[in-house]
């Protein structure tokens, strides 16, 4: 199929669905875990304290970059939501062109 391209708009709709779904799961997960990624000093020291201090520190980045992953599904989900909408309306308004030129209805 050289030079042609197919894009199925309901196809595309139905993953937009299932990327929702996912960055969905994907957040509940994080939520349900957040407190389990957070370290209490194992004692007074300061070995204890700047240990916690360093394991806290990346899994702020761990879920920060874990959000960022979740919002870029939803981003993806809504682009494709976005091009299968621009897709269906596109092509009715060619096949009503056609439909013009033609007589046909």
């Amino acid at each position: 199929m050289d030079g042609h391209f197919a894009f199925d708009p309901a196809l595309a709709a139905q993953v937009a669905q299932r990327l929702d779904a996912l960055a969905a799961r994907l957040e509940t997960d994080l939520a349900q875990t957040r407190k389990q990624l957070t370290v209490v000093p194992a004692a007074v020291d300061d070995v204890s304290k700047r240990a916690t201090k360093t394991f806290n520190a990346v899994s702020a980045q761990y879920q920060q970059a874990y959000g960022n992953g979740v919002r870029e599904l939803r981003k993806l989900a809504a682009t494709l939501r976005s091009q299968s909408t621009t897709v269906r309306s596109t092509e009715a308004r060619h096949a009503d062109h056609f439909t013009k030129l033609t007589g046909q209805a």
